[in-house]
């Protein structure tokens, strides 16, 4: 059966932008913005505070791992002693290392620091189905994750990147399913959580081409139509109609980046019964019709590929 997480995770496709080891010393303020890539830390030693997109901060000690799937505002400070008013500017030790604070005397923090961006155009809607935030208390195996990661960004070593993909994919599934609490914030995994719910999502995940009506997925819940519709809503955070296009919709745009399919294949897989119909309902969610976007998308990916080229030089 279709594991709709593991499809999430894959269909963000990460693709890691930065790796480092921070230490520090004495006193320290880290102040960042970002267009909104996915930020996640592990603290090795000593402790810190931190604030995520102008939210309270938070205190981490040493085992903790964090993760942001969105992140705009980025603020890291030293805990205990007042920090400074200014912005410290980190000094470079070395490839994927850096200090902050004193630069003298053995350092009293360190923390492993990753950035990366989702390399799909469903980001904003995948995104919105997870939590804001992920805060993992004492689980050793995020660090050793995290190492694998830093060791292999570091290096040149044939098949590098799907290395680093895949180090990344099950670094965000081990954090998405670990906290317990986050069963309760609305979203995917919450909706995974629920017995029935989970049922139509495992549906909709293995056969999205199916003739999926709304009392369909109901009966195979085993629930009237109005408390399915209901509770579906209010545990995943959109209707049944509106994840099912969602994901259809995904599944399309993924299908129409990354292979030749026909169009009249892609419409029959996310169930639609003639290419016109998919071509109104494609355009009607994307912006543009199916075959523009391709074209479009294309040309872009091409300009990506050369930055990314250039950047691992």
């Amino acid at each position: 059966m279709s594991d709709p997480l593991t499809d999430m995770v894959a269909l963000l496709n990460p693709r890691p932008t930065q790796a480092k080891l921070v230490e520090g010393a004495g006193t320290w303020r880290v102040v960042r913005e970002s267009a909104g890539e996915a930020f996640y830390c592990a603290v090795l030693q000593g402790e810190c505070l931190m604030r995520i997109n102008g939210n309270a901060p938070t205190r981490l000690v040493a085992g903790d791992f964090v993760l942001i799937p969105a992140t705009y505002t980025f603020e890291n400070t030293n805990a205990g002693a007042a920090p400074p008013a200014g912005i410290t500017t980190p000094t470079v030790l070395g490839e994927g290392h850096v200090r902050i604070g004193s630069p003298a005397g053995e350092a009293e923090f360190l923390m492993n620091v990753g950035h990366c961006e989702f390399d799909t155009p469903d980001k904003q809607l995948i995104v919105a189905l997870l939590p804001n935030e992920i805060l993992i208390k004492g689980q050793r195996r995020f660090v050793t994750l995290f190492d694998l990661l830093l060791d292999e960004s570091r290096t040149r070593r044939p098949g590098r990147d799907v290395v680093l993909m895949h180090l990344l994919q099950l670094l965000l599934v081990e954090a998405l399913r670990s906290d317990p609490a986050l069963s309760t914030t609305t979203g995917i995994l919450k909706g995974l959580q629920h017995d029935k719910i989970a049922t139509a999502l495992h549906l909709i995940h293995q056969h999205p081409g199916a003739d999926w009506q709304i009392a369909r997925l109901a009966r195979e819940c085993a629930m009237s139509r109005s408390s399915f519709y209901a509770v579906f809503s209010e545990t995943v955070g959109m209707s049944p109609g509106q994840y099912l296009l969602f994901w259809r919709m995904s599944l399309a745009r993924n299908a129409l980046l990354s292979g030749q399919d026909k169009i009249e294949q892609i419409a029959f897989q996310t169930g639609y019964q003639s290419a016109s119909a998919f071509n109104v309902a494609f355009a009607r969610y994307a912006g543009m019709p199916p075959g523009e976007f391709r074209r479009q998308n294309a040309a872009d990916e091409t300009v990506r590929a050369r930055r990314r080229s250039s950047a691992a030089l």
